[in-house]
């Protein structure tokens, strides 16, 4: 039996009843998740009911391990990989509170384009942490986390319909510097050396 699985699921489906029962109970005002222009309070329930239900699911099914020869292959490096992964947790942990505070806080709190430099400081970070720690880079992290930085600051500033023209311009700069991230091996599977 997979305990994690057991544990997330259980707290997955208290935190839906939970948030069921405050939703019953207090003024339809006092939730907040807003999708657009309306406040779909259910959503956050429906979402971890399901994932609840997912993890409890597959709590039983055993874990597969692998053979001894699988585990590490020819040309990783097993401490590089083990600190790509908790790398990539920590990314994941600050992605996930940002969305959380996506969906918890007002439109009207946060300026528009906030939230996406967020994320895009989260990726680029990745990457950041990975080079310093002689780790290759993900260019589809780094693209991104690029893409949301500047669409971010582009929305900051006041221009909301430059997420297209933005997405062309920074994979237009990608193909040209490209070779030269090639060249220097930057970008790659993490665990290569």
């Amino acid at each position: 039996m997979n305990k994690p699985n057991v544990i997330w699921g259980v707290i997955c489906l208290v935190l839906a009843a939970v948030l069921e029962i405050l939703d019953l109970t207090l003024r339809p005002d006092s939730m907040l998740f807003y999708v657009g222009e309306q406040n779909l309070r259910w959503v956050p329930v429906v979402v971890l009911a399901i994932v609840g239900i997912v993890l409890l699911a597959t709590a039983g099914r055993k874990e597969e391990t692998p053979a001894p020869s699988e585990q590490v292959k020819p040309g990783q490096d097993p401490e590089k990989a083990a600190l790509n992964k908790r790398l990539e947790s920590v990314a994941w942990g600050l992605f996930l509170i940002i969305l959380g505070g996506f969906a918890l806080v007002p439109d009207e709190t946060i300026p528009q384009g906030a939230w996406s430099i967020g994320v895009g400081l989260i990726m680029l970070g990745l990457n950041a942490a990975r080079y310093l720690n002689q780790i290759r880079m993900s260019g589809f992290t780094t693209f991104l986390g690029i893409l949301a930085l500047l669409g971010g600051i582009a929305e900051l500033v006041g221009f909301t319909s430059l997420n297209g023209a933005l997405l062309l311009i920074v994979l237009g700069a990608y193909l040209i510097v490209k070779p030269w991230f090639e060249k220097r091996k930057l970008f790659g599977k993490a665990e290569e050396p």
